[in-house]
């Protein structure tokens, strides 16, 4: 029962995430869809344990795309206009590159407001 509860929140989720980046999230952050779409479920959810594989390879993409002052900037931003939009809890993107094993070339608290 609580699979199937789970299941059904993913799949809800995934359609408002849906319009909600076409309404909500700035235009200039849709190359970060990657890391922002698949990786939902792990952002918005205290409980859920790990990032699946499809969030961990959207993040590497994301993540090795800022390799340089204005692209860290870039992504800075649209982690903190996107993050309230979308409800992701700034502590779980802080685990995010841990739990990927991703190795970042900034700090991720830089990217994050709470």
């Amino acid at each position: 029962m609580k699979v199937l509860a789970m299941v059904m929140f993913v799949m809800g989720y995934g359609l408002a995430i849906t319009r909600l980046s076409e309404g909500q999230m700035p235009a200039s952050c849709d190359e970060y869809n990657p890391l922002f779409s698949p990786c939902v479920p792990y952002l918005v959810n205290p409980d859920f344990g790990i990032p699946s594989p499809r969030c961990c390879a959207g993040a590497a993409q994301v993540f090795g795309k800022a390799n340089n002052p204005a692209a860290i900037q870039k992504l800075c931003t649209c982690l903190v206009a996107t993050m309230p939009n979308l409800s992701f809890k700034p502590e779980k993107l802080a685990q995010l590159p841990a739990a990927c094993k991703i190795k970042l070339s900034f700090p991720i608290d830089k990217c994050i407001k709470a």
